[in-house]
C-alpha cells in the first residue's frame, strides 16, 4: 500500500497492540475506526468517538485522493474544524500529519494541541491518561431505514408543451365524433396535472408513491414528477437553509455542583431529507431535545471558572473549545435525523441568581487576597532595598532592634490603605 499523498510505500507502526500504516515522509496515517477505538481505550476515553467514515461527504475543489486499499476515489468529510479523507468502500480514514491529535482533542478534557501523529501515539497516551472525561454517553440506537435519493423529474415547461399537444388531440377526437376516446384522454389529462411542482432555492420535497418513498425533489425551478406521488409535508416544502435554534437559558450544575445558567444557539441545516422525514417524528423537536441533552452532558464535566495557571479547561475561560465539543456532541446525536450542525455556541453563561451574590463575594475576596499578596511582596522588596541602600551608602547604621523597628514602620506605611501621617521627633 502506498501513501495517496506522496505515493511512497506505507511503513508499519506496531506498538502495544496497535498496527497502523503510516507514511514515513508526510506522516499521514491510514486508520480504520476499530483502531481509533483502541487508541481511545488507551486514553481511557469514556465518551464514544465520532466515526469519520459515517460522516457525509462535502464538495471541495481539490482532486480526490485514491484509496490505498481499494484504489477508489475517497471523499472529504468535515466535522468540527477537521477535514479528513475517507473511503466509502473499505471505510478507511486517512489522517494527515497533525489531524490525529485534532481528532482526539474533541474528546479530551485537557487537549494536547496539534502535534505530530507519531508523537501523539508515542507520548500523548501516557501524558493525558488521567485528564480525560469520565462520563459515559450512550449513542443513539435508532437505525436508519431510508437514505435520500433523487426522484426522476422532467422540466415542467416541456410538459406544458406536451399537454397542449395532448389537449389538441382531445379536441380533434371531439371534432371527429369520437367522444369516448376524447373523454378518456381528458380524464388522463386532468389526473396528470398534480405532477407539476414548483420549488424555490434551498427547498426540497420528499415524495412517496402509495406509501413507498421514491425520492426527494431538489433544485429551484418548475418540475414535473409522477402525478400520483405525494409530498410527505403536503404542499409545504422542506427548507434546506441554515436555521437557528435558540432553546433559551437552562439551569445546570457544573463540575463543582454550582448551579449556573447556560444558553446556547445552534446553527443547523437539513442534510438528508429522507432521514429527517422517516427516522424521527419531528426533526425540529428532536434537535431541540438532543441539544438540551448534549448541553447538560458537556456543562456538568467542566467548572464554571478555574485559575489561569491551572491548565484546567473551564466554561468561562475556554468557550471556543467547549463550543467545539458541544457541536460534536449534538452532531453525533442528530446524525440519525439527517441534520448537519453548522455551529453551536454558548450565548449566555452566568451563576444562578440564588448563588450569584455569594459567588461574586467569593471572587471579590479572591481578588482582594491576590492584590494584598502583590502589595506585601512589593513592600518586602522595597524594605529590603531601603535597608541595603542605607547600609551600603553609610548613611546610617542600624542594630537589630532598630532594623526591626524600621521594617515594622515601613511595612505599616507601605501596606496600609491610608496615607502615612509623618511624625517629627523633637528631643528639645
Amino acid at each position: 500500500m502506498n501513501c495517496p499523498k506522496c505515493n511512497i510505500e506505507f511503513g508499519l507502526y506496531n506498538r502495544d497492540g496497535l498496527n497502523i500504516k503510516y507514511c514515513k515522509s508526510c506522516k499521514a496515517m491510514w486508520i480504520k475506526f476499530p483502531t481509533l477505538q483502541k487508541i481511545g481505550e488507551k486514553l481511557d476515553l469514556k465518551i464514544p468517538l465520532i466515526n469519520p467514515a459515517e460522516m457525509e461527504a462535502i464538495k471541495v475543489k481539490e482532486e480526490p485522493r485514491i484509496c490505498p486499499e481499494c484504489a477508489k476515489s475517497m471523499d472529504k468529510v468535515y466535522f468540527n474544524g477537521i477535514v479528513v479523507d475517507k473511503c466509502s468502500e473499505c471505510n478507511g480514514i486517512l489522517f494527515d500529519n497533525g489531524e490525529l491529535s485534532k481528532y482526539f482533542n474533541l474528546f479530551l478534557k485537557k487537549p494536547v494541541g496539534v502535534i505530530d501523529n507519531l508523537v501523539f501515539l508515542e507520548n500523548a497516551c501516557n501524558s493525558i491518561k488521567n485528564d480525560v472525561q469520565e462520563a459515559p454517553v450512550k449513542e443513539l440506537e435508532i437505525q436508519s431505514k431510508e437514505k435520500e435519493r433523487n426522484v426522476i423529474s422532467v422540466n415542467g415547461f416541456f410538459m406544458i408543451f406536451v399537454m397542449l399537444i395532448w389537449a389538441f388531440f382531445i379536441w380533434t377526437f371531439f371534432v371527429l365524433n369520437l367522444p369516448f376516446i376524447a373523454i378518456i384522454l381528458l380524464i388522463l389529462l386532468i389526473v396528470s396535472l398534480p405532477g407539476y411542482k414548483l420549488l424555490k432555492p434551498q427547498e426540497a420535497l420528499v415524495l412517496t408513491f402509495f406509501g413507498k418513498y421514491i425520492g426527494s425533489l431538489k433544485g429551484a425551478g418548475f418540475h414535473y414528477v409522477n402525478p400520483f406521488a405525494q409530498s410527505v409535508t403536503f404542499f409545504a416544502p422542506i427548507s434546506l437553509k441554515a436555521m437557528t435554534l435558540d432553546n433559551g437559558k437552562q439551569k445546570i450544575n457544573d463540575e463543582m455542583g454550582n448551579p449556573i445558567e447556560v444558553g446556547i444557539i445552534v446553527i443547523w441545516e437539513v442534510q438528508d431529507t429522507a432521514k429527517a422525514m422517516f427516522n424521527v417524528e419531528d426533526y425540529k423537536t428532536f434537535l431541540a431535545a438532543q441539544s438540551d441533552s448534549a448541553l447538560r452532558n458537556i456543562v456538568r464535566m467542566y467548572p464554571y471558572d478555574s485559575p489561569e495557571d491551572s491548565g484546567i479547561q473551564s466554561l468561562r475561560g475556554d468557550s471556543q473549545e467547549i463550543s467545539a465539543k458541544l457541536k460534536a456532541e449534538i452532531q453525533k446525536n442528530v446524525k440519525v435525523a439527517g441534520l448537519n450542525i453548522v455551529d453551536a455556541k454558548i450565548t449566555h453563561l452566568a451563576y444562578a441568581p440564588e448563588i450569584a451574590v455569594a459567588m461574586l463575594q467569593r471572587q471579590q475576596a479572591a481578588a482582594v487576597v491576590d492584590a494584598k499578596k502583590a502589595i506585601v511582596e512589593g513592600a518586602v522588596g522595597m524594605v529590603e532595598m531601603a535597608l541595603n541602600k542605607l547600609s551600603a551608602n553609610n548613611i546610617v547604621q542600624f542594630d537589630e532592634a532598630e532594623k526591626a523597628k524600621m521594617v515594622n514602620n515601613l511595612l505599616v506605611i507601605l501596606c496600609s490603605n491610608r496615607e502615612a501621617q509623618p511624625v517629627v521627633k523633637n528631643n528639645l
